[in-house]
């Protein structure tokens, strides 16, 4: 539970770059300090996301490994990472 508060509030910072770029687009600001909020918000969004799949690889995929249902989340990690790539 506590890797998905610090997930939570990685995506909530995410949340608030994003309010902030709608906020400067708004406001015509100068387009590179949008693009750097927008940067600022990519960044956040892809380390929840590693956060997420580290957690799914430690904790779903080693119980389907001990279930023995192996093939099922190989194929699944192969489909996720067809679509990453």
């Amino acid at each position: 539970m506590h890797q998905h508060q610090s997930t939570i509030k990685t995506l909530k910072n995410a949340l608030g770059q994003v309010e902030a770029v709608i906020k400067m687009t708004e406001e015509d600001r100068y387009c590179i300090d949008i693009s750097t909020q927008i940067s600022a918000a990519i960044a956040l969004l892809k380390k929840a996301q590693q956060d997420i799949l580290s957690n799914h690889l430690k904790h779903c995929v080693q119980e389907s490994i001990d279930k023995g249902n192996v093939q099922e989340k190989l194929e699944e990690i192969n489909t996720l990472l067809k679509k990453l790539v």
